[in-house]
């Protein structure tokens, strides 16, 4: 049961007094105390932490979690202690040591530090890439086709000689042929080879071919006039 005048101490000019037993803390301690529980029976019937009730009664509001938290608290333990409810959290309201409602913590910001290790990473990272880039290019450069050109004859051509001789360029290192023999090609990718023709159309397929690439293939076709050549 409440001690007599408490409630009226709750709501009167005791909320105001300053001397630690006259606290809202101190006076739920008294009523507790005289209801025979102890902090761990209060919380369990109440169902509030004992540790925060202990502050509570403490007057340590800064370590509950917040005043809105705190009148969930003393509604609860009101009840248990018979007490009214809407008196106490008034009560707590008039408390010169109230603790405000906590402020949710801003997110912290990444942090970049841009120590020892950290230059060496970048540094490790820098020439990576630059391997990558080289890396590419050179497999690049093996699996592309070569680069391939006939100079002479430029296009399709009609002749009345029975030879001709087929210039071009490709790149250094690369495999020509001419209807599938080998051609001889210098240090810069020049070629030259001089070529039997028949009576007709002869038709002249030139391939250039690295060892691990696909094959350009250029086709010139050359007529060779029969009346022309027996003249």
């Amino acid at each position: 049961m409440l001690t007599p005048g408490f409630e009226k101490e709750l709501s009167g000019s005791f909320a105001r007094r300053t001397l630690p037993q006259n606290t809202l803390g101190e006076a739920l301690r008294i009523v507790r105390e005289e209801a025979g529980l102890s902090l761990a029976e209060l919380a369990i019937r109440s169902k509030v932490q004992e540790k925060y009730i202990a502050a509570i009664e403490a007057g340590r509001y800064d370590q509950t979690p917040g005043s809105v938290y705190v009148k969930g608290f003393l509604k609860e333990i009101a009840k248990v202690l018979e007490l009214s409810p809407n008196s106490v959290i008034a009560r707590f309201e008039t408390e010169p040591y109230v603790v405000p409602a906590r402020q949710p913590k801003p997110l912290d910001q990444p942090k970049f530090f841009f120590g020892h290790y950290t230059w060496r990473l970048l540094v490790f990272l820098g020439f990576l890439l630059i391997f990558l880039i080289y890396f590419g290019i050179q497999i690049q450069k093996i699996i592309l086709p070569p680069e391939l050109s006939v100079s002479y004859p430029a296009t399709d051509i009609i002749m009345n000689s029975p030879q001709i001789t087929l210039t071009g360029k490709t790149e250094p290192e690369v495999l020509v042929e001419i209807n599938d023999q080998a051609v001889t090609v210098d240090a810069v990718g020049n070629f030259q080879e001089t070529i039997d023709l028949q009576p007709g159309v002869n038709t002249l397929v030139i391939s250039a071919k690295k060892k691990r690439s696909r094959s350009t293939v250029i086709t010139r076709r050359v007529l060779v006039e029969l009346n022309e050549v027996l003249k």
